[in-house]
């Protein structure tokens, strides 16, 4: 294969068959970064038809190793968010209810939060699974190894420095080749949109949503997307341990509102009703033996689950940010807020940084409710010393308006196979 004649046919915004694509794919290692870079800036600028979409999944699927594919095996994916912690309540819950779940999960980058970062926030918990210790584990939450899907981490590393993250093929590529390595059978996916979202805009969100859920089709999982709003943080508590703590108050049925809408209509999406299993305890009970499963000394697990703060790292200075003017709470900006975590050291801005795992924040009012002036609105749970200016703009994250705003249902709208095209 001649790799110029292959990059000039995609710069000029003709189609690649599936041997090309194949062959590109399986010669990964070989190829130089520039020419890789060059490939994906060509599928950025000219894009990726269904076809090619559907033969680059198949050939990253194919070039790692696989899950056998088990009867019952549903899985859960998010694009990311500030306080999306559904995961970690979704998979026990699920368990509880006769599922398996086979779930891999990643890292937070930028603002968003990662599963994978919020469990290590846990003692002894293991995120890194062999793929022996995955085939005998009926509900697990892992990082992906380097044996499945390796050439997405090529890909995605050179797409970090290319400015092709935002293909739409190319990011269906990417998730859906690792989620068919799992072997599930259904998949429910999480597309974001709004100013803390990957994608700004519901029609971006919507050509995402309809691109994974048509491929995954082709790769013969049922996959059903939800549009969710993620202008606003989710929940009560945000940070990594911040949100184990607000985890087990779901499981607990003790979770505020907007998380467990979410959580419900995801589960609902893959055809469970988990609300038995977190009143009767049964949800909780599996959370407790997933922990023990992946590492967690049982005494340990135990005491997280009746004191969690007793357990898990809080940062030692609190910072409360008080309302300013008597009204009602008109907006949480949740990019500024998942910003100001990320450099207080929740998060990070690069993939080997490491991050204080008991930096995070409690939302005291949330959008709608009428406050006095000097009620608390957020508490930043953060070092001593933090940069006065991040005090600001968690200050500046917060409107108060004379009138009272509506809050209605984050989702907007789910995306199944007969709403997407083939073309």
């Amino acid at each position: 294969m001649h790799i110029p004649s292959l990059l000039a046919k995609k710069r000029d915004a003709h189609e690649l068959d599936q041997n090309e694509i194949e062959w590109f794919i399986q010669h990964l290692h070989e190829i130089p970064n520039e020419q890789i870079g060059a490939f994906l800036m060509a599928c950025q600028i000219n894009g990726l038809s269904a076809q090619e979409t559907t033969y680059l999944t198949k050939a990253m699927l194919e070039q790692g190793e696989q899950l056998p594919l088990q009867e019952g095996a549903i899985d859960k994916h998010s694009t990311g968010g500030v306080g999306d912690k559904m995961s970690i309540i979704l998979a026990p819950a699920l368990r509880a209810c006769g599922a398996i779940v086979p779930m891999l999960a990643g890292r937070g980058l930028a603002h968003t939060g990662g599963t994978i970062d919020k469990l290590e926030s846990i003692p002894g918990f293991n995120t890194g699974l062999s793929i022996e210790e995955m085939m005998q584990n009926p509900c697990f939450i892992s990082r992906q190894t380097a044996e499945i899907a390796p050439t997405d981490s090529i890909l995605y590393a050179i797409r970090d420095v290319t400015a092709t993250v935002p293909c739409i093929g190319l990011i269906t590529a990417s998730i859906l080749s690792k989620k068919a390595a799992e072997g599930i059978q259904s998949l429910v996916l999480d597309v974001k949109y709004g100013r803390a979202a990957f994608m700004q805009h519901s029609d971006d969100a919507r050509e995402l949503a309809q691109s994974m859920v048509r491929v995954g089709g082709e790769l013969g999982i049922d996959v059903k997307a939800q549009l969710t709003q993620m202008d606003h943080p989710i929940g009560t508590l945000l940070g990594n341990s911040h949100e184990i703590v607000e985890s087990i108050d779901c499981l607990k049925g003790k979770g505020p509102n907007d998380t467990m809408e979410l959580v419900n209509a995801q589960a609902n999406a893959l055809g469970y009703d988990i609300s038995e299993v977190i009143e009767n305890g049964s949800a909780l009970a599996e959370f407790k033996l997933m922990l023990e499963r992946q590492g967690v000394d049982s005494s340990t697990a135990q005491e997280l689950i009746d004191n969690p703060w007793s357990v898990l790292q809080r940062a030692p200075q609190q910072y409360t940010l008080q309302a300013e003017q008597s009204g009602y709470v008109a907006d949480l900006d949740a990019l500024a807020i998942g910003q100001v975590l990320c450099e207080a050291g929740a998060g990070r801005s690069t993939q080997d940084q490491d991050i204080d795992h008991g930096i995070g924040i409690e939302i005291h009012k949330h959008i709608g409710t009428k406050v006095e002036e000097g009620d608390a609105i957020i508490t930043l749970d953060g070092p001593f010393g933090v940069d006065i200016h991040l005090i600001q703009r968690l200050k500046d994250s917060i409107t108060i308006s004379d009138y009272q705003v509506g809050v209605g249902s984050r989702i907007l709208e789910t995306v199944t196979i007969s709403d997407c095209s083939t073309t």
